[in-house]
């Protein structure tokens, strides 16, 4: 597999609560729940080429992590072990069976949650931002000499939700780091596919957290990451029962075996990182008297409308637009992974396929943040829940421009090195 160029560590920690506490994903699942099907982890992934800084890399099972706790996170570990925010980022597994976190999908439950259950939220936000830092330098201290080298996998559970024919995007990209005597020590794949095959009230890993069980098994010494690529508009199919979760996660499992042992393209060369911000502009917001109807509804839509109108009165201006962060991470010309923030359509995935090398390109979304759905000019036009109707459970003041498209392709191409055109 080459010289070791890089030094690999590896963290996991359970995040599993001890107390009741209300799931996250479901706005009709309001109870909280003490019931642990499977339980859950916060798993960190530490890559430094040579003597250089090191790059970190946080996995969490759960339904997305908000700004404020990537930031925070980002903060403690810049000051704590010098990691810049260019080379830290956080993946979500997107599960939907793990607990709320403050400011994350304010509105899901269409009706105020009891001050009981938002302490207890608040509670597992503080201990969570403080198990992230942990895990990380946890992996940042136990580094060991590694080679890197991955390939590109395909798996097929993976549906169109919107539409039976619709696009999906059935590649696994996996990345395999293993120690000088050639054992793996680390496996990390994505795949485009909502982790929604369950909506019990229990909290569980779904397929993710199936897959990652059923890895760790097979290679005894190895750390298991897997993360989502643009599954916004894309569920597992067959769904409903715990067999199907099972199903999936063996599936993916085998796909990863089976790379593993066919032999994968090695890695080389230093690692590089960039980040940046643009702004992503809603549509025209509704006025106060547009809110007032609303406010007379019931469910969901009345109480995301009463919000706004409290917002109002207290003086607050409504948001025009989002902060979305858009990130690089290039190995030496030859693997660029690109991380996208939210629910991305996968409409992004196909267009970034087209006009980048899909052979050395990795996508993964709901990364950093989880503001909202990031759907297409395409998914805007036809509306439906990951068009327009979805905005009201992150608490956003309406659907946005047709422009995000261009915006977030156009900002992903300023950071990509050019290497990375068709030839």
């Amino acid at each position: 597999m080459g010289n070791l160029q890089y030094q690999v560590g590896v963290g996991k920690i359970d995040i599993t609560p001890d107390y009741p506490i209300r799931l996250s994903g479901y706005g009709a699942r309001r109870e909280e729940t003490s019931e642990i099907t499977q339980r859950i982890y916060a798993k960190s992934l530490v890559i430094s080429y040579q003597d250089n800084d090191p790059f970190v890399m946080i996995l969490v099972e759960n339904v997305g992590i908000p700004d404020h706790l990537t930031k925070e996170v980002s903060n403690r570990l810049g000051n704590a072990a010098g990691v810049s925010e260019e080379r830290f980022v956080i993946c979500s597994t997107h599960t939907h069976a793990a607990p709320c976190l403050s400011g994350m999908l304010p509105t899901l439950f269409g009706q105020p949650i009891p001050a009981k259950h938002q302490q207890r939220i608040e509670k597992y936000t503080v201990e969570l931002a403080n198990q992230l830092e942990s895990v990380a330098r946890s992996a940042i201290d136990c580094c060991v000499p590694a080679h890197l080298a991955w390939a590109i996998g395909s798996v097929g559970f993976g549906k169109n939700r919107r539409d039976v024919d619709g696009p999906v995007d059935h590649s696994l990209p996996v990345l395999l780091a293993c120690n000088k005597d050639g054992n793996p020590i680390a496996i990390w794949a994505s795949y485009a596919c909502h982790t929604t095959t369950l909506n019990l009230n229990c909290i569980h890993g779904d397929w993710a957290g199936y897959a990652m069980e059923q890895i760790e098994t097979t290679y005894s010494h190895a750390m298991a990451y897997i993360s989502l690529g643009c599954a916004a508009d894309i569920n597992p199919h067959p769904r409903g029962e715990f067999k199907h979760a099972h199903q999936h996660g063996q599936t993916l499992a085998d796909e990863i075996n089976r790379l593993v042992k066919f032999g994968m393209k090695p890695v080389t060369g230093k690692l590089n990182g960039c980040i940046k911000r643009i702004s992503l502009p809603f549509d025209t917001i509704p006025n106060r008297k547009e809110w007032e109807k609303r406010a007379e509804q019931q469910g969901a839509i009345g109480y995301h409308a009463k919000i706004q109108l409290k917002k109002l009165d207290s003086g607050e201006k409504l948001q025009t637009a989002i902060s979305y962060p858009i990130q690089i991470w290039e190995f030496n010309g030859e693997l660029l992974m690109v991380f996208l923030a939210g629910e991305v359509v996968v409409d992004f995935a196909h267009r970034l396929k087209n006009e980048l090398d899909h052979n050395r390109l990795w996508i993964n979304a709901y990364s950093n943040d989880l503001p909202c759905y990031i759907p297409s000019v395409r998914i805007l036009n036809e509306g439906g829940y990951e068009g327009k109707d979805a905005m009201i459970y992150f608490d956003r003041p309406t659907y946005f421009r047709p422009e995000v498209e261009e915006l977030i392709i156009s900002a992903v191409h300023k950071l990509v090195p050019k290497t990375y055109l068709p030839s």
